[in-house]
């Protein structure tokens, strides 16, 4: 009889829980590889002018790698196939048309509606045009929501199984922090520059690592005048650092910043945690060496120490996909703090 009162008890509390929304216990983790976003949209209007919009919008070809990659996978499904799914996809984003004249047009952000983990958004117009003025009025904010939350579940994985002793060894050397993989070694160490590499073994026809080269730089100088913060003068001081630090097979070759001519960089002003930042988006290449690669430069102006830092990453791996690795070391500069 005790027993039986316990249960009851139980499934009392649970009830109260349910109704109260704290439905956790019984919702799946969310699924879904790195990058993808599930569309639920008419099929019409998938292939129509809407659909073109939310693919050059939410998933535009990336300008800078060397082939054509996307900054996010898009899955389409119509309305009725998505009502018969699970609903565990990890990232959403619904199109709902209403005719209700009372109905606003409006966009809804939402989480673990259907899983855990899970982002949705929703769309809501009572018509196609209610539907295109409400995305194209938010989708850069979409696109950075979606971002964010790749770094942001990349970032736990990164807390859970880093190198300490990295991490440690830069902060005595040059008083910030930066949290790196386990397998991310720190090849260089100096007073102004640090350099730490990750070879993987991705291939299995390869019997040692180095399919996949993801490296994170670190350099600081003085900072003098606002002129250092300008995409020439920051792109100057990056092709001293690289030729000097990162050698090619040969004695006369050395990485550059690859020419305008070749493929363009992209510079923006961000505020990086509430500090001036300048970030620049590019290709590298090698002088007189068959190499190049993706990399994403930021610079701060630590104003404490008055001193420009500046922390890079970029990748090697001509037989895969860039954005996957970029996207680990985007989230690895991300960490950086100043102690």
């Amino acid at each position: 009889m005790k027993h039986f009162i316990l249960a009851i008890c139980s499934l009392i509390f649970l009830s109260t829980c349910a109704e109260e929304g704290e439905t956790t216990y019984y919702k799946p983790h969310s699924v879904g590889t790195q990058g993808i976003i599930e569309i639920v949209l008419d099929e019409q209007l998938w292939e129509g002018r809407l659909g073109e919009i939310v693919k050059n919008e939410i998933a535009p070809m990336i300008p800078y790698y060397p082939n054509e990659e996307y900054l996010f996978d898009l899955q389409h499904s119509t309305k009725k196939t998505f009502d018969m799914s699970p609903k565990k996809q990890r990232y959403i984003i619904q199109f709902i048309i209403n005719p209700n004249i009372s109905i606003q047009p409006a966009i809804d952000y939402a989480k673990d509606v259907w899983a855990s983990s899970q982002s949705l958004i929703r769309i809501i117009g009572r018509n196609q045009q209610d539907l295109y003025d409400v995305f194209i009025a938010n989708s850069e904010e979409i696109k950075n929501h979606f971002t964010q939350l790749e770094i942001k579940r990349l970032s736990l994985d990164l807390k859970a199984d880093q190198n300490y002793f990295a991490k440690q060894e830069l902060k005595k050397k040059h008083n910030l922090s930066l949290t790196v993989p386990s397998e991310m070694e720190l090849s260089i160490n100096n007073d102004n520059f640090a350099a730490l590499q990750h070879l993987r073994l991705v291939s299995e026809k390869q019997k040692s690592p180095g399919d996949v080269q993801q490296f994170i730089m670190v350099y600081h100088y003085p900072y003098t005048h606002k002129d250092q913060l300008t995409k020439q003068a920051l792109l100057a001081k990056r092709d001293s650092v690289v030729k000097k630090y990162f050698r090619g097979v040969t004695d006369d070759s050395y990485m550059i910043t690859a020419p305008d001519s070749l493929v363009p960089s992209f510079e923006k002003e961000i505020l990086f945690k509430g500090v001036y930042a300048y970030e620049i988006r590019g290709l590298y290449s090698m002088v007189n060496d068959f190499r190049g690669g993706p990399f994403i430069n930021i610079s701060l102006v630590d104003e404490a120490r008055g001193r420009i830092v500046t922390i890079e990453g970029h990748v090697f791996c001509p037989k895969f996909a860039k954005r996957p690795y970029m996207m680990e070391l985007e989230t690895i500069l991300n960490s950086l703090s100043f102690e």
